[in-house]
């Protein structure tokens, strides 16, 4: 069975996608740490991100150091996390989210989102996307 993440991708669950090319693609979560809470996702369903292929490791961190710099942007924040931990779901995903204390990190105080607020997040997100790219986004 396809994972949460591929069946998102493919449409037959609903998700916030903000960005979508052959090898990745990327998604506002349901839990944010924060508002912008964004999943960098490979097309390949690989468990852990040490058993990805060299060039789609290198293609996600290239998204996920674009996707950071818009986070900062957008927010203001102090820091921009960069985590993969996967227990829940044995697809990678990488989250993205703005930390502006210590405290951000804890996956304990994320808090569900409606597909509402997500969609707002998303457009501020389409707009930094709209304004800053030129060709290729990495």
């Amino acid at each position: 069975m396809p994972s949460i993440f591929t069946q998102i991708r493919n449409g037959s669950l609903p998700g916030c996608i903000i960005h979508e090319d052959r090898d990745c693609f990327v998604i506002l979560t349901n839990m944010p740490h924060n508002p912008g809470h964004l999943l960098i996702i490979p097309s390949e369903e690989v468990a852990d991100w040490y058993d990805l292929k060299p060039e789609t490791y290198s293609h996600l961190m290239g998204a996920a150091k674009y996707f950071g710099k818009a986070t900062k942007e957008i927010y203001g924040c102090p820091k921009v996390s960069l985590v993969s931990v996967g227990f829940d779901i044995p697809h990678v995903h990488i989250h993205v989210f703005s930390l502006f204390g210590i405290a951000d990190i804890d996956h304990g105080n994320a808090k569900p989102s409606s597909m509402q607020e997500r969609e707002i997040e998303a457009e501020k997100f389409k707009k930094y996307l709209n304004k800053n790219t030129e060709g290729s986004l990495w």
